[in-house]
């Protein structure tokens, strides 16, 4: 990820945007029925805020992009589920927005995140097309820095805003340590991954327990936010 924060391509030229907007993760994971995917600094959301009415903040993305920008982690086990330098077992996980800019949602006062996600998997007998979810039926996260409430036979739990400090020099808050959280989502099955009788869906279906349902999954991710004044 780029240096924190980042507003080099915050979208000013828009004179809609308010406050320009840069969220990087430091840590984290996600769990999908007790399988346990590691985030680290994999996930960064870009842009700026307009705000179209009082307390209403939309998204804005840089130019030529959808502000939300990720990088690939590896998933333990790979392909086969065992933890073996096997030649073309290794398999990664890229988080994609399954959705346009707009669909982004963040809070500019509790750090929380809103997004419909898929995740692009990366091995060379799965093609280049295999995905967990998709635009039509995405992963859709409701992270929040307070307490959630799912169903069984998840139990809430609970995030936290961070420590915030301003600097007035640059008129820029900074948030760090924010914790963000959510075990409530549904993850799809997989598609689009391999040849022939969609044997590789099915066995990536089996190692991570897909589809789960609501209630099965936690997000768990350590954000550091900045926002700037546009202009």
């Amino acid at each position: 990820m780029a240096a924190f924060p980042n507003f080099s391509d915050c979208p000013r030229s828009d004179a809609s945007v308010i406050t320009c907007v840069d969220v990087q993760s430091q840590s984290g994971s996600m769990t999908i029925k007790g399988f346990d995917v590691p985030l680290d600094h994999s996930l960064e959301i870009r842009g700026g805020l307009s705000q179209p009415a009082p307390g209403v903040f939309s998204f804005v993305a840089p130019t030529g992009t959808n502000g939300f920008f990720a990088q690939p982690v590896n998933v333990p086990g790979g392909l086969l589920g065992i933890s073996l330098p096997i030649p073309g077992n290794a398999v990664t996980a890229t988080a994609q927005l399954a959705g346009p800019p707009s669909s982004i949602v963040l809070g500019p006062i509790d750090a929380s995140i809103s997004a419909p996600i898929k995740l692009k998997l990366s091995n060379p007998l799965i093609g280049s097309n295999c995905y967990i979810g998709s635009n039509a039926n995405p992963a859709r996260l409701n992270l929040t820095t307070t307490t959630t409430n799912p169903p069984p036979p998840n139990t809430p739990i609970s995030g936290h805003p961070g420590t915030s400090s301003f600097d007035p020099t640059t008129n820029t808050l900074l948030v760090t340590g924010a914790l963000d959280v959510d075990n409530a989502f549904s993850v799809p099955g997989a598609t689009g991954c391999g040849l022939g009788l969609g044997l590789i869906n099915a066995t990536i279906d089996a190692k991570l327990r897909l589809p789960s349902a609501s209630g099965n999954n936690t997000m768990s991710i350590n954000n550091d936010l900045a926002l700037q004044t546009a202009h």
